[in-house]
């Protein structure tokens, strides 16, 4: 029987549209009565590598695509593409070629070293049970993966770390290729060779907000942006038979506490106490009038940046410690009696206060971000130290104080940029 097709009702026409009118123009040049309310720094879009890596041996090489021309040692970001390809010498008589993704966190303590294993990916590029023969170069394209298991919890996978000051916590990656040959006189054994390449896992991180600008003076922004800043306090106190009032120790960091590895951190220090205790404090030979010229007197004050290193075998823990920068310090004039950031500790009647402004920044060696793992962490913190120079005859004690910070790779940014 003959199908007849279903009839079909026209659609009516299409209503007509009007164009749209072009959009303005626009220009970051102020005109006349213009000014500007807010800024946001931005900065170029990472370049993309479009270097090669080679490894040659006899038998075997490994090329490795979007490298930074002239590197060393390929580097990768979080999940990132290892992108290549095997080129053998000869492919007759194998039966697999393999491609393996290896890292390894390795920590010793006491003489005892105990390795973790947090990638342990095999492809297969080629073997004998596949109907076509093993071709002479073999292309591949693999990812890291973002995360691993660390023993019943899921962790980011761990930078590429080495510290050159305890060479016993490292973390290292490595990229083989191992090609397989039938077995060869006794059963039990099969000849193969073999390529390994080291490779770097550097993801990167970034602040969740920005933080001020370290050319912004602090008097300025703890005004009209209080929120921009967090106070740490700490108490220098005195020996008992000084009868000495402690010392206050207020250290102001800017609010985000996620710092990147290439930015200055300012800083802020304020001490309060009676004139009697922060006279310690104060050049000797300093005129006598409301505030001192050169603070410095009897006490060292240091802020800077530390880096602890903490490795844990079983149940024994050890850690290190190492300074990544030096603060610089420069004696500015004091906060005003009515200032908001009084209300939690008020200036009380008769103390008086002295105050620094300041910066951090990290050695240009530090590349590596803080990172947590059970076996292997990397931990980082602002210290205020206050140290007498003459401890025996000094009334007041020493005192320092710790907090916790996290150092990232790179700076904040407005856009959204591939990892």
């Amino acid at each position: 029987m003959e199908s007849i097709p279903p009839s079909y009702t026209p659609s009516p026409p299409s209503p007509s549209y009007t164009p749209s009118p072009p959009s303005p123009s626009y220009s970051t040049v102020l005109l006349p009565g213009e000014q500007t309310v807010e800024e946001t720094r931005r900065q170029a879009l990472q370049t993309q590598n479009t270097g090669v890596f080679r490894r040659i041996t006899d038998n075997i090489t490994v090329v490795l695509r979007d490298q930074r021309p002239g590197s060393i040692t390929p580097i990768y970001g979080r999940n990132g593409l290892v992108r290549g390809h095997v080129s053998l010498r000869s492919s007759e008589g194998l039966t697999e070629v393999t491609l393996k993704l290896e890292g390894h966190l390795r920590v010793e303590t006491s003489g005892t070293t105990v390795a973790t294993s947090v990638v342990s990916d095999s492809y297969s590029l080629w073997s004998s049970s596949s109907t076509e023969p093993c071709p002479k170069i073999l292309p591949f394209t693999i990812f890291f993966p973002s995360a691993f298991m660390d023993g019943c919890q899921s962790r980011p996978l761990p930078p590429s770390f080495e510290d050159k000051l305890a060479t016993d916590g490292t973390c290292s990656y490595t990229l083989s290729v191992v090609v397989s040959r039938p077995r060869r006189f006794l059963s039990s054994f099969r000849s193969s060779d073999s390529l390994v390449v080291p490779v770097c896992y550097h993801p990167r991180s970034r602040p969740h907000t920005p933080m001020l600008p370290s050319d912004v003076p602090f008097m300025t922004t703890v005004k009209t942006s209080p929120e921009e800043w967090h106070q740490v306090l700490s108490t220098m106190n005195a020996t008992k038979s000084s009868g000495l009032a402690p010392v206050q120790c207020l250290l102001f960091i800017p609010s985000v506490q996620v710092y990147p590895l290439s930015e200055t951190i300012p800083f802020h220090l304020q001490l309060r106490a009676p004139s009697s205790s922060l006279a310690q404090f104060v050049e000797k030979s300093a005129p006598d009038h409301g505030l001192p010229v050169l603070p410095s007197g009897e006490i060292t004050i240091r802020v800077y940046l530390l880096r602890q290193v903490v490795r844990k075998v079983f149940e024994e823990q050890r850690s290190s410690n190492r300074i990544l920068g030096e603060g610089k310090l420069t004696y500015s004039t004091p906060l005003p009696e009515n200032h908001h950031s009084y209300r939690n500790v008020p200036l009380g009647e008769g103390i008086d206060c002295l105050d620094w402004d300041g910066e951090l920044r990290c050695t240009e060696d530090v590349t590596v971000a803080s990172f947590a793992t059970s076996p292997l962490s990397v931990r980082d913190f602002i210290v205020l130290s206050l140290e007498p120079l003459q401890p025996m005859s000094c009334p007041l004690l020493a005192s320092k104080q710790c907090h916790p910070i996290r150092l990232v790779t790179d700076p904040w940014s407005d856009h959204a940029v591939t990892w």
